[in-house]
């Protein structure tokens, strides 16, 4: 070959080869740009092909999705195995989008990593057309699990493409494969970014200026020329607000200190506010230079999410708060008293089982309170005087007892204090009596002055593994015992106070059980006319015939009744009797004229009494109803009152028991106009040897003389007492002079034989 030929040859191959080699170093920035880009904002890469089941990750892609070896995922079921099993439908759906040519698509799924942490990463990809007519899908894969720096430390990636000049033919080859390696990788690059509508940007500092490609103009809605920018012009593009922000931030980037994201808002030509995102690198030359290069993309839709979030957090909080305030409400009001606020019952049994099940030793105690009279004031001035005697009582109580200590209102009227560390009973006995002289103290009510009373148990517990509802029975017991004992006073529980309530709980559940097995009878005391010495009556008196403790009077066991609310029974038992006997006695030949029957208040209250008087057979004057003097003094209502008229019209006599004793008129005597008035033995027996009785005897016979009321004297024992009142004027006479108190077949046989002046 010429010479000249030869070396034209060599000059036209080595002109190829300074091309390539230029082209090669364009190449290399190009991927040194974007591989700076995609490490700035750890963007990974990602691609699927051949029958849509074949995979490649680069290494950001693996790290994001945690894998550590290319083998664990080179197939897209191996990476699917990383995805939460929620999520894998949707990324398999992401990864396998095959159905329309070139449209670009995103995802969002999560990675459970190894540690347990979980990572939620965002894909995006597209699909295009390989040189040989088959087709791939190639995206890109960013963590946007807490909204972190996405770019990491860019990487100069450092190669040296020495070629010999006797490899020249070998270097052509290489540098052309490469050529077309960097090609490849940059249209995967641009379409990986273009899918996401990720733009570039370069700052070089002490230029002042940076540099856009043309999706990063269009986040920022301006229109691509150069793609040169000023930084004043930047900051102009951006709210106000936010220009300080984007100054500190390119300082920070600058110096290194801060791999933060910088979010800031542009408005658009629409009057819309776009929120843009950007991470920066700083990356140093060869020569030492700096350059700041990073990723910006549009987050609006991001943060509008972030917003509404934090919106319907906030809204969450808020109505969680008002959630807790109702519970609360709910459980304050369902432990206290709507009326009193104080606690309630349920409250209060609470504190008690706590304190049961409190370890170690134990000291407090109960008071529990009833208020006296209080019927009185809501029967009289109604439920509103009432409540307000309630809320009256409920602050002498609060205001009585220390921060530790509870009020609860257990009942209508009925109050419990629990006085925890009560250092004697001393202390209490001087609470207890506060309380008493407080409530003395009247309250007014619209000009009406209400006085209530309050009786107290006082219960006192001290020690470990105490029974808190135990104590609340004893100071329950202690309570029954002040107002046993006359009301408006305190009681302490003891053992012996236990003793006797037992005693008469047992009393009392065998009265219930006597009056079914029919134990109680009629014992009958005769009475006598003072002046012919003949029978004119008798007084039925009841008898309880107790299988265990014999024959017993009315003073062991009426009270009981009386609680037990039986005494109107006992009063129906008495007279249904009384009614047998006279039949008996009438059939026996015995004239009993008349026979007395105590009547309770009760039984006088009773609005079917007169109804069922009507249905017995009693002749007028063979029945006489005796009312202590107590009754007919307090009990002047009007259907007492009522009663004891159409009473009086069924022909039944009313006599006045035990006169004397208590504090009848003479104005409710003339009002009541009875039959007959009993002396009282309390007064007869001194008349033998008192003048001042014998005086007050006398007057009693002249004035019931007046009123046209005949006198009983009862208690007459001996025949002076009989002979003494025979001439003060008394009427008839009973006592153990002629009998005491006999059952049937005594009495009977005694009225065959006759009443003689002689002792019984």
């Amino acid at each position: 070959m010429p010479i000249v030929v030869a070396t034209g040859l060599l000059s036209e191959r080595n002109r190829n080869i300074a091309e390539l080699k230029t082209r090669e170093s364009s190449l290399l920035d190009l991927s040194q740009r974007f591989n700076l880009a995609m490490e700035a904002s750890n963007i990974g890469i990602w691609e699927v092909s051949g029958d849509g089941l074949q995979l490649f990750l680069d290494r950001r892609a693996r790290l994001l999705h945690g894998v550590n070896s290319p083998q664990d995922v080179q197939r897209l079921k191996g990476l699917l195995q990383h995805v939460a099993i929620e999520d894998r439908a949707k990324a398999e759906a992401h990864f396998l989008k095959w159905a329309r040519l070139y449209e670009s698509c995103t995802e969002t799924y999560r990675i459970t990593l190894a540690d347990g942490e979980v990572r939620h990463l965002r894909s995006a990809g597209a699909r295009y057309e390989n040189i040989d007519g088959s087709h791939r899908m190639t995206g890109i894969v960013w963590d946007v699990s807490a909204d972190m720096l996405m770019a990491q430390t860019l990487r100069d990636a450092k190669a040296n493409t020495e070629v010999k000049n006797a490899e020249l033919e070998l270097a052509l080859d290489e540098l052309s494969s490469r050529e077309r390696e960097l090609e490849e990788l940059s249209g995967k690059l641009d379409l990986a970014l273009a899918s996401y509508g990720c733009g570039i940007w370069e700052y070089t500092p002490g230029q002042g200026t940076e540099t856009w490609d043309a999706r990063m103009c269009q986040l920022y809605g301006i229109p691509f020329t150069n793609g040169i920018i000023t930084q004043e012009s930047w900051l102009n593009l951006l709210l106000p607000e936010d220009r300080p922000i984007a100054i500190n931030a390119s300082r920070a980037y600058l110096s290194g200190q801060t791999k933060e994201a910088l979010v800031v808002r542009v408005a658009q030509a629409d009057g819309t506010i776009r929120y843009v995102r950007s991470v920066g690198q700083l990356h140093m030359g060869k020569d030492g230079s700096k350059k700041l290069i990073g990723l910006a993309f549009d987050v609006t839709k991001d943060t509008a999410l972030t917003v509404e979030l934090q919106k319907a957090k906030t809204e969450a909080d808020a109505k969680n708060s008002e959630l807790e305030i109702a519970k609360s409400r709910i459980e304050h009001n369902a432990l206290h008293d709507p009326l009193t606020l104080l606690a309630n019952r349920r409250k209060l049994d609470m504190e008690l089982d706590a304190l049961s099940r409190a370890s170690g030793r134990r000291k407090f105690a109960l008071l529990h309170l009833d208020l006296d009279r209080f019927k009185q004031i809501n029967d009289t001035l109604g439920h509103a005087a009432g409540d307000a005697m309630l809320v009256h009582a409920s602050k002498i109580l609060t205001r009585n007892i220390t921060e530790r200590d509870t009020v609860a209102r257990i009942g209508g009227d009925e109050f419990v204090i629990l006085a925890h560390d009560q250092a004697s009973s001393k202390e209490l006995a001087q609470l207890a009596a506060r309380i008493i002289s407080e409530f003395r103290q009247p309250l007014d009510f619209d000009g009406f002055s209400c006085r209530c009373g309050v009786s107290i148990g006082i219960a006192e517990a001290n020690g470990s593994h105490v029974d808190a509802r135990r104590i609340l029975v004893n100071a329950d017991l202690a309570l029954y015992r002040a107002k046993g004992m006359g009301r408006n006073r305190f009681e302490f529980f003891t053992q012996n106070l236990h003793a006797e309530i037992i005693d008469h709980k047992r009393t009392a559940d065998e009265l219930l059980a006597a009056i079914e097995n029919h134990e109680f009878s009629a014992w009958y005391q005769p009475q006598i006319s003072a002046g012919t010495h003949k029978l004119t009556g008798v007084e039925a008196l009841i008898r309880w015939r107790h299988p265990r403790r014999g024959l017993l009077a009315p003073d062991q066991f009426l009270k009981i009744a009386d609680d037990l609310n039986v005494t109107a029974t006992l009063d129906q038992l008495m007279l249904e009797t009384v009614l047998k006997d006279k039949m008996r006695w009438a059939a026996m030949g015995v004239a009993v004229p008349r026979v007395s029957v105590n009547v309770s208040s009760r039984r006088l209250h009773d609005e079917h009494l007169i109804d069922m008087l009507r249905g017995l057979q009693i002749a007028p004057g063979e029945i006489a109803f005796e009312l202590v003097e107590s009754i007919f003094l307090d009990d002047s209502d009007s259907a007492v009152v009522a009663n004891l008229e159409q009473i009086k019209e069924l022909g039944i006599d009313v006599e006045i028991d035990d006169f004397g004793t208590g504090h009848t008129s003479i104005v409710s005597l003339l009002r009541l106009k009875p039959k007959r008035l009993k002396i009282d033995k309390q007064l007869v027996l001194p008349i033998l040897h008192s003048p001042q009785e014998r005086a007050l005897v006398r007057s009693i016979i002249d004035i019931a003389r007046s009123l046209g009321v005949e006198t009983v004297a009862e208690g007459v024992e001996t025949f002076e007492h009989a002979s003494l009142l025979e001439d003060l004027g008394c009427d008839l006479l009973q006592g153990y002079a002629f009998a005491r108190a006999l059952p049937f077949d005594d009495f009977t046989l005694r009225a065959q034989e006759g009443w003689q002046r002689s002792v019984a």
